[in-house]
């Protein structure tokens, strides 16, 4: 049996970005099924650190944005990503810079 406070990473994901189970699962690179067995018994040890670093940037955006905004910013293609959207980005095991990138634009905008 997993961590308990575990599962709980998804739902801020899930509720953030305005994912459904499917929606979830792409980001992950599992189906349906295995994001709801995530919920039951904890996201597996080799998938934790993107989850961990999804829920950070879901955070930050969710500190930093109006909430309602964010899941069309997260769908939208922008040129800081390469013409891919956040989603895609994540989907394509990019978490890492993509936190990189959030980080640095709200940086620039403090101190604008």
């Amino acid at each position: 049996m997993g961590p308990v406070l575990t599962p709980t990473l998804l739902d801020p994901i899930a509720e953030t970005l305005e994912l459904s189970e499917t929606e979830l699962g792409r980001l992950f690179g599992v189906s349906r099924q295995a994001v709801g067995q995530w919920r039951e018994r904890g996201v597996p040890s080799n998938r934790m650190a993107k989850v961990s670093t999804v829920a950070g940037i879901c955070d930050l955006l969710h500190h930093r944005l109006k909430p309602e905004r964010i899941p069309g910013i997260a769908r939208r293609p922008a040129d800081a990503y390469g013409g891919l959207s956040m989603l895609q980005m994540i989907e394509r095991d990019r978490q890492d810079e993509l936190q990189s990138e959030v980080r640095r634009s709200f940086d620039w905008a403090a101190l604008a």
